[in-house]
């Protein structure tokens, strides 16, 4: 996979031209503290800290608003062992103050008010709920997270939580680029893992990408000013930092720009609807189903009426505007026949294949003719490719955190039983 290939995947390089065939986007550049936050560091680090920063708790961001992901979730998300190990037992078996807040004065809770307006904005102008994702990708991996199963998103909190438990997400910040074979990391990148700026005074909502003027094609910065075209204002972001050691230089060392982009949620959607179209020198190769893990009885009937639609959608709409030799796109077909774009991902690298392999896909000779598959018996269905939950979440073996957690909280309840009695 080549850097500029996986460069024009990003959403704010390619939505301005697909707009009309797409789902409604607005776009919100990220202040670095926000990306440190997502990466688990400080979000404003002591500029007078010496070494690496330590990983912080999972926290969610202050909000202004006080608007929570939900009714009654603290900002912090504990694990089961140390749950019980506080000498309040509010958390377990309630608390008369619904707005209690155990992590209000936490030294390493962040606020980023800006761009929790930004957001919230966004939402409301999408109608009230969207769906969250960086440059490349969205936090599907953090379902778990969500009360419905789902990464729709009606507030800021909602959103900060789902990129903030996504690996998905943490894959756009750390491995993307420097997956690719020919990505060279800049000699003169100004590290800012110990920046001492503030939040960024530029989050506008705007649905027009910035022009990267500062980042060259290979993904590094021209100047050590990055400058970012926002609402039509051409605007610098001052970085004064120290040099760092190379091994401490992170994802955000050589200023380049990360997006939030919403989407508007629908949600009427149908899994079945969505299909993973890969194109080969320029060619359409191949269409797969996107959920290969469901056998939809409807599916291998309306193949045949789905294939051209793609195929004309393709030839009038993406070919000719996406400069790209390889690369992956993902549809959705809608009940009148009428085709809309979802996403691009690049040819092979973390880009799932689906019900084919690259191995397949690669073969000499396949550009001859389109191959549609789809799960023909609910026998021929694969396993899901992303793990929906964390393994701690499944493990109840003995001396697991789950084990740990009931024990005490058997103890606990009676302990609280045992006073009552002893009360009467």
């Amino acid at each position: 996979m080549l850097l500029e290939e996986l460069l024009r995947c990003q959403i704010q390089e390619w939505y301005p031209a697909f707009r009309r065939h797409t789902v409604p986007t607005v776009l919100i550049p990220l202040p670095a503290a926000f990306l440190r936050y997502l990466a688990g560091q400080p979000a404003y680090p002591d500029p007078a800290a010496e070494g690496p920063s330590s990983p912080v708790p999972f926290l969610l961001p202050a909000v202004s608003s006080g608007r929570q992901p939900f009714a009654n979730i603290h900002a912090q998300l504990p694990d089961p062992v140390s749950l019980l190990d506080r000498l309040n037992s509010d958390l377990l078996f309630g608390s008369g103050d619904d707005d209690y807040d155990p992590d209000a004065d936490h030294p390493f809770r962040p606020a980023f008010p800006e761009l929790e307006a930004a957001v919230d904005a966004a939402i409301a102008e999408l109608g009230g709920a969207a769906l969250p994702k960086l440059n490349w990708s969205a936090p599907k991996d953090a379902t778990f997270m969500s009360a419905d199963g789902t990464i729709k998103c009606t507030c800021f909190a909602e959103v900060a939580m789902l990129l903030r438990a996504s690996d998905c997400v943490a894959h756009d910040l750390v491995s993307a680029r420097r997956s690719c074979q020919d990505f060279v990391r800049p000699m003169d990148a100004r590290p800012n893992a110990h920046e001492s700026g503030g939040e960024l005074n530029d989050m506008e909502k705007s649905d027009e990408p910035n022009e990267q003027g500062s980042v060259n094609a290979d993904g590094s910065p021209s100047d050590s000013r990055e400058t970012v075209e926002v609402g039509g204002k051409r605007k610098a972001q001052h970085s004064d930092v120290e040099d760092a050691p190379e091994e401490e230089r992170t994802w955000v060392d050589d200023g380049f720009q990360y997006y939030l982009a919403l989407r508007k949620w629908y949600p009427g959607l149908r899994p079945e609807s969505e299909f993973r179209c890969f194109v080969r020198q320029q060619k359409l190769i191949a269409v797969s189903q996107r959920d290969p893990s469901a056998y939809y009885p409807s599916l291998p009937g309306w193949r045949a009426e789905v294939q051209p639609k793609i195929e004309t959608f393709f030839e009038e709409v993406i070919e000719p505007q996406f400069a790209s030799d390889n690369y992956t796109f993902d549809v959705y077909v809608r009940a009148d026949g009428r085709v809309k774009l979802i996403d691009f991902n690049p040819w092979g690298g973390y880009t799932l294949p689906l019900l084919f392999t690259w191995e397949e896909l690669e073969e000499e000779g396949r550009e001859q003719e389109l191959e549609f598959r789809v799960v023909m018996q609910q026998g021929a269905v694969r396993p899901g490719l992303m793990t929906a939950v964390p393994y701690d979440m499944l493990d109840w073996g003995e001396g697991s955190g789950w084990d740990v957690f009931l024990k005490k909280a058997d103890e606990e309840l009676s302990r609280q039983m045992n006073s009552l009695n002893g009360a009467s």
